[in-house]
């Protein structure tokens, strides 16, 4: 671009436009691309862009913003998952609430019975994949980021039942205990506690 160019959009204050447009992102990647767009010279382009503001401006009028809540940078994990490596339940929660974003945007477009369904944005919205089994099977699995559910796998849970059953019987043998006359003048207090997640009795 040319000098005069360059002066031109610093007259017009193109970079604190970008950096208001860059605050009102919900991810990392959205902000990279929002502070990095320069105006175009191309005239079909320029057209092109004008015709898809006024479509998404008008959306906004009729029916208000779509929501892009949970949006989080993913690209990195579906990489490595995609050449086997496995993701953390941060990554795995990250992508489900992507997966959610992505089908309650789809909704929002799906829902409308005012849109033809031929605007200028329409691709942006038919472009969207939300895989509902998946993010299910997600949220279904993990509880949060330090919980992984039961129901994650039959393994986890016949193992989880395993490890109840145990903690049940270390119980019963320390009631006996410090129900048990013979051991009362050792024991500090007829209590069963826990000390580095062992069941112990003072």
């Amino acid at each position: 671009m040319s000098e005069l160019f360059d002066k031109s959009i610093r007259t017009l204050e193109l970079p604190t436009i970008l950096n208001m447009l860059a605050d009102q992102t919900n991810s990392e990647a959205a902000r990279a691309k929002a502070l990095g767009i320069y105006p175009s010279t191309d005239r079909l382009e320029v057209e092109r862009l004008q015709e898809e503001t006024d479509a998404a401006r008008e959306m906004i009028g009729l029916r208000g913003s779509p929501a892009f809540s949970g949006i989080k940078e993913v690209s990195e994990s579906l990489y490595r998952a995609d050449r086997g490596g496995g993701l953390n339940t941060r990554e795995l929660l990250d992508i489900a609430g992507v997966l959610r974003c992505a089908r309650r945007v789809k909704d929002y477009w799906n829902d409308d019975i005012t849109n033809d369904k031929r605007t200028a944005i329409a691709h942006l919205f038919r472009s969207l994949k939300g895989n509902r089994f998946l993010e299910e099977k997600i949220k279904n699995a993990i509880l949060d980021e330090d919980t992984i559910s039961d129901n994650a796998s039959p393994d986890l849970a016949e193992i989880r039942r395993h490890m109840r059953a145990a903690q049940a019987r270390s119980r019963q043998i320390l009631q006996k205990i410090i129900s048990s006359p013979t051991y009362a003048k050792i024991l500090q207090e007829t209590i069963i506690t826990q000390r580095d997640g062992r069941f112990v009795v003072p």
